[in-house]
């Protein structure tokens, strides 16, 4: 309605202009209108019809533009607020213009905060000038644009004040005489943590299969993890019989290293002082501690070396994992961190994939390692068969041609006959001693322990080595006070023991020396000990003291298959006692043995496992 009259009114005013024009009367109603005049008039409503519908025609375009326009700005704001790359827009100034949702959360500041500040604000000062410089050269660059990759990593500045790696891509828009430039950046901490912790693992797992020697195993796998996952780390592993080993890396501070190598120890009972390794053990799962309280040391054990220790290390955090291989679980890492600026082992996957490559690479070198061991097991077997059962043998062979040959009984048989008794029982010790050495090794060994009195076991294993004392001249005592606790012990197991002890030591004394049987209680357990006056074991030599065929290889003595102290071994380890040497060279030595006193919890009838050797005090 109103555009028709407006339409109308301009009709009317056309058409007074027309007849004014004419030199007529402009006002048609005033007087008849002529033909001419209605012509005109007719013309001119026409024309502008035609004018007006061009004009509505081209405002509806217009308006049409202007929506496009405004919903492309919408549109490109709506992109770039949401965009999850820093998105900042500065001036040839290098003032700050437009910084998008992305870049608020990336660099911690606001727009408004941010806009109009300078560039250099969310980067570290050490770069300022060279940045500048960059941008500038740009600036007069030939290309307009240059994308992600085609530049090396740059170094953004957060609103805390840390610092992260970024990769940036840059563009330059001429506006008349303004030059724009915007870079859309990109945080790449996470790509880059990726990318470091494949190339620790791909590092990590050669390392550890670089050797199968248990030791050197043993070594790599508690430096694996420094420095990219903590300072320092503990590795301890079960030994069996509920005892655990430790070994600990090295810091980059010597003054921690030697507090380290307090914490270290060769059998220790499995506890949670001070680090969780029970829990872990039992549970499977890793434990984690972060911030510990300045007293945490103190309250985490009542040793005094440990806690010193850990006083000196200033352990700030730490987490212990479990080492699983095989369906069992062989021993714990604790990873330690002694910085509190430096985040502790922050990837849990990582954590995960270097414990099992650590529990594998262990497990592998203990298999390996058990190889070697049958390998020369077997080969100590064929040398006992090839050696010390053929002498007896080539007795026997030589007795019984001697009876065959003596047609006429001149030769005297009763000594003949004894010679081949003899032979026959040695060849059944010897027999013996490898069946009780694979039996122990199998961890098949059973014990029937109960109560027994000392002396008569005592008296016994003497008995049984008067003979060879003698014919040594080596005088055999025995020291033990009266009255003394029950033992609970295997009659007969408990009896070898003491006759392999008394025999080696009978066996290295000096005509003249004497062999002494000496025991003490303590506590819960009976420490019994063989003392001598003989030469002596070379300090290089004990740590191989309870391997097998040892004897054998002793220059300036020889007989025997050298398995008897390897065998007892293996019987105290089955009724829960420990075996060690005090050795002085040229002074003599005493070997020392605990095993329960009646009335103590004891492995009675139990299988044993294959043992370790024992640490030697």
């Amino acid at each position: 309605m109103a555009l028709g009259v407006a339409l109308g009114a301009m009709v009317v005013h056309v058409a007074i202009e027309a007849s004014l024009a004419l030199g007529r009367d402009p006002v048609p109603w005033a007087g008849p209108p002529s033909a001419v005049s209605i012509g005109l008039s007719l013309v001119a409503a026409v024309a502008v019809f035609v004018a007006l519908r061009s004009v509505l025609l081209e405002q509806r375009h217009v308006l049409a533009l202007v929506t496009q326009v405004r919903e492309s700005e919408q549109r490109f704001s709506g992109i770039v607020s949401i965009a999850a790359d820093a998105i900042v827009t500065i001036d040839e100034r290098q003032s700050i213009l437009l910084f998008n949702d992305g870049a608020e959360a990336i660099f911690g500041w606001s727009a408004d905060e941010i806009t109009g500040q300078p560039l250099s604000v969310l980067l570290p000062e050490r770069v300022h000038e060279a940045h500048a410089n960059h941008v500038n050269h740009f600036g007069r660059a030939p290309e307009v644009a240059r994308r992600m990759g085609e530049r090396q990593e740059i170094v953004g500045l957060r609103r805390d004040g840390t610092e992260f790696p970024a990769e940036a891509s840059i563009s330059r828009l001429e506006l008349g005489d303004r030059r724009l430039f915007t870079v859309v950046l990109r945080d790449v901490t996470e790509r880059r943590r990726q990318l470091l912790n494949e190339r620790f693992l791909a590092g990590a797992g050669q390392t550890l299969s670089t050797s199968l020697d248990y030791e050197s195993t043993l070594v790599s796998a508690v430096h694996i993890g420094i420095p990219h996952l903590a300072d320092c780390c503990l590795l301890d592993l079960l030994t069996g019989q509920g005892t655990t080993r430790r070994i600990a890396s090295v810091h980059d501070d010597p003054d921690r290293t030697r507090a380290l190598r307090l914490l270290e120890h060769r059998q220790a009972p499995v506890s949670d002082a001070p680090f969780p390794i029970a829990t872990v053990l039992g549970s499977g799962q890793r434990v984690r501690r972060e911030d510990l309280p300045a007293d945490w040391a103190r309250a985490s054990s009542g040793d005094p070396t440990t806690v010193e220790a850990l006083e000196a290390l200033e352990v700030r955090s730490y987490l212990t994992v479990p080492l699983a291989a095989r369906g069992g679980i062989s021993g714990t890492l604790t990873l330690l961190s002694t910085d509190r600026e430096r985040a502790l082992a922050p990837d849990d996957a990582v954590v995960d994939s270097v414990a099992k490559l650590i529990a594998l690479a262990i497990d592998n070198a203990e298999l390996y390692q058990t190889a070697q061991r049958a390998t020369i097991a077997r080969d100590e077997v064929l040398g006992v068969v090839s050696h010390d059962l053929r002498n007896p043998l080539s007795a026997i062979a030589m007795c019984a041609r001697v009876l065959a040959n003596d047609a006429q009984g001149a030769t005297d048989t009763a000594e003949l006959l004894d010679a081949i008794i003899q032979s026959t029982e040695l060849m059944n010790h010897l027999i013996q001693d490898l069946l009780d050495v694979s039996v122990i090794d199998s961890g098949h060994l059973r014990i029937d322990a109960r109560g027994q009195a000392l002396e008569p076991l005592a008296e016994r294993a003497l008995e049984m080595l008067s003979a060879p004392a003698a014919d040594q001249q080596v005088e055999l005592r025995s020291v033990i006070p009266s009255p003394f606790p029950e033992v609970h012990v295997d009659e007969t197991r408990f009896v070898q023991v003491l006759s392999n002890l008394l025999a080696n030591a009978v066996k290295f004394s000096d005509a003249g020396g004497a062999v002494t049987l000496v025991a003490e209680a303590d506590g819960g357990e009976a420490r019994i000990g063989v003392v001598d006056v003989g030469t002596g074991i070379p300090s290089h030599q004990l740590p191989h003291l309870f391997d097998r065929h040892w004897h054998a290889k002793r220059a300036g003595r020889s007989g025997g298959t050298g398995l008897g102290l390897a065998i007892a071994h293996g019987i105290v380890a089955a009724h829960g006692g420990r075996i060690w040497v005090d050795s002085t060279e040229g002074l003599g030595s005493t070997f020392w043995f605990t095993v329960p006193v009646a009335g103590e919890t004891g492995p009675a009838s139990a299988p044993t496992r294959p043992a370790e050797s024992p640490s030697h005090s």
